[in-house]
């Protein structure tokens, strides 16, 4: 009798050993996981924070560019008025040296 108790009693601490040993190593193993895991969301974010920030200053290049060619179409509708004045003045002109050359006698 007394042998099956302490058979019973070995195989309880075996048991209790191998299931503290099993627990231990999963720990283990989702440490590393956490941790890696970790790492990775911590590249993937400084990775979204180095874009946002390429993004930040193409966005700020973009309003230099707008302002540039806001300027760019005012000396547009500048010329195009400039434009508009001269060819009026070549119509006139025409208009007149028409109504001499219509004066002169041809041949």
């Amino acid at each position: 009798m007394e042998a099956i108790v302490w058979f019973s009693l070995a195989f309880l601490v075996v048991v209790f050993l191998a299931s503290a040993a099993h627990l231990v190593v999963r720990g283990l193993r989702v440490w590393r996981t956490f941790r890696s895991f970790s790492r990775t969301i911590h590249e993937a974010a400084d990775a979204v924070v180095a874009t946002a920030a390429v993004a930040e200053e193409h966005a700020l290049g973009l309003g230099t560019g707008s302002a540039r060619l806001d300027a760019a179409t005012a000396r547009l509708h500048a010329s195009l008025e400039r434009l508009a004045v001269l060819g009026a003045a070549a119509r006139d002109a025409r208009t007149t040296l028409s109504a001499f050359r219509g004066v002169v006698p041809r041949k």
